[in-house]
């Protein structure tokens, strides 16, 4: 079995990379998937720092939709 370290830091780092290739949808629905097992696991801790870092994630999608529309 996968300890919860490993496994949250899965949904992180899968983020991560489709972030940095440029895919906000895929980067935004896996934190949102981690953090739907978060919350189904009981960690509402680790649902919380998934939620900033997918609120993070969308400031920075709207700031690069609103860079382009001008």
């Amino acid at each position: 079995m996968i300890n919860k370290g490993k496994q949250y830091s899965t949904f992180v780092r899968r983020a991560g990379l489709a972030w940095g290739k440029g895919d906000l949808p895929k980067a935004m629905a896996t934190l949102e998937e981690g953090i739907q097992l978060a919350t189904m696991n009981g960690d509402v801790e680790i649902a919380q720092v998934l939620q900033q870092d997918l609120a993070r994630y969308q400031r920075m999608a709207d700031e690069a939709t609103s860079a382009e529309a001008f």
